[in-house]
């Protein structure tokens, strides 16, 4: 929709979004008090006895999100710019509204599925969704010219949408429903372990966001913050699909550590790695004719030199999937705390220090960097070497995305001919290392077997 949605909107529009954005991703390690770690925990250690700790979380936060929404409505008040000041009551209800009246219910039905390996709920749910948003962006943006305001009305449908069949499901086809009265011991247990996952949590914010809170602090100005949410919103797009793959690879894999087996957890990690490079890869290396075609403003089309680095830096995700996976399954919530957390705190230090002074660039360029510590940090930690069955070529691994990294920067200006000699190649290439993976788990299994 961008070819369709971008001549009606400017890069106020998207500053307005953005700075919003960066205050309440700010808060969103909140809203659920990192407790998915214990759901995901208890789902694969007690797969017998795991929904009364579902019902007794799903009650806890339900009337969590109640404080919550007080809590983000407050803060929206005061910080929401004032060029959309006239909107501040219908942002924050916007915003809240569907928290408050289903709680958890999208939340835990997700994850159900998720870790049921059962992806046609979540992909019937997304499809609707998305479809819903794109119908309501049009109508509103092109049509009536709410600019800004078009994307709070369509997310607040498709969250709706979303929540209230996962909330029918949970309750009348799962048989979760949420328990009121739950034991203060055991939330107090849980909570223990899932605190400790906030700090872990808003590394995402202050690496992905507190860049744009650091601008708005700056003064560097709306308009600014808007074209660097821009090439960020196009990234997002692309870690969605990132994100997805892990979805599906979480609980194979959580299920290959819980049974020991190394090299099927291996095989899932490569698989992942492989396919999330070439992804990004070409994505990024055709950023420039992606942003031509479907941004139909010259200002932010061009800020797709700084897509290609936001893009590639996303390679960090099948990386750290493989270290995370191994603190998460052992509950070693506070450990993990060096790598997310750490890597947040420099990204913020070098924000506040850098950002004033160079603009735009400090902020992908430390985007990039945060994104590194955080992929690659884990496998030098002593819980990592502890408690995983594998060995993976980390130091290779981070060289061949810097590499790829600078390939697309540098051929970002080539000929469409010259970009697609060197798309195939890295097709085939990432074809022949597929077929490698699959052929050597499948040999090793078929040895198992014998």
């Amino acid at each position: 929709m961008l070819p369709l949605l971008t001549p009606y909107l400017t890069d106020v529009d998207y500053g307005i979004a953005g700075t919003i954005m960066a205050y309440t991703t700010a808060l969103a390690a909140f809203s659920t008090l990192g407790l998915n770690v214990c759901l995901q925990v208890s789902f694969f250690r007690s797969r017998g006895h795991y929904k009364y700790l579902w019902r007794q979380i799903y009650g806890f936060l339900q009337i969590w999100m109640i404080l919550f929404a007080i809590l983000q409505g407050t803060v929206l008040y005061f910080i929401i710019p004032a060029e959309a000041i006239d909107n501040r009551w219908l942002i924050i209800i916007l915003t809240n509204f569907n928290g408050v009246l289903f709680g958890p219910a999208g939340f835990l039905g997700s994850f159900y599925y998720q870790y049921e390996q059962k992806p046609m709920p979540i992909a019937v749910r997304s499809l609707v969704a998305g479809f819903l948003t794109i119908i309501i962006n049009y109508i509103l943006i092109v049509n009536f010219r709410w600019g800004y305001m078009g994307w709070y009305v369509s997310s607040f449908a498709a969250t709706f949408i979303i929540n209230i069949t996962y909330w029918y499901d949970l309750t009348r086809k799962i048989g979760i429903t949420p328990i009121y009265n739950f034991k203060i011991r055991t939330i107090k247990e849980q909570l223990k372990v899932s605190l400790p996952t906030i700090p872990h949590y808003y590394s995402v914010f202050l690496i992905n966001t507190s860049n744009r809170l650091v601008m708005d602090w700056s003064n560097i100005g709306v308009a600014k913050i808007g074209e660097y949410n821009m090439a960020h919103q196009i990234s997002t797009y692309i870690e969605t699909g990132v994100q997805a793959i892990e979805r599906a690879a979480l609980p194979m894999c959580m299920t290959a550590i819980n049974r020991k087996n190394a090299r099927e957890e291996k095989s899932i990690v490569y698989t992942y790695v492989i396919v999330t490079f070439l992804l990004t890869f070409l994505l990024s290396l055709w950023s420039k004719q992606i942003f031509s075609v479907m941004i139909k403003n010259e200002v932010l089309a061009a800020t797709y030199p700084y897509a290609i680095f936001l893009i590639m830096g996303l390679n960090y995700r099948p990386v750290y999937f493989a270290v995370s996976n191994i603190y998460f399954y052992n509950e070693k919530t506070k450990d993990i705390l060096l790598i997310t957390f750490m890597a947040g705190v420099l990204a913020l230090v070098l924000n506040l220090i850098f950002i004033p002074k160079f603009g735009l660039w400090a902020a992908v360029f430390i985007a990039y960097f945060a994104y590194l510590y955080q992929g690659y940090a884990g496998f030098f930690m002593p819980t990592f070497k502890k408690y995983t069955l594998n060995k993976y070529p980390y130091i290779f691994l981070m060289i061949t995305q810097l590499a790829l990294t600078m390939i697309c920067y540098l051929l970002r200006e080539h000929s469409i001919g010259f970009k697609s000699i060197i798309s195939a190649v890295s097709i085939a290439v990432s074809g022949l290392l597929l077929y490698s993976v699959l052929r050597l788990k499948n040999k090793k299994q078929n040895e198992k077997d014998c």
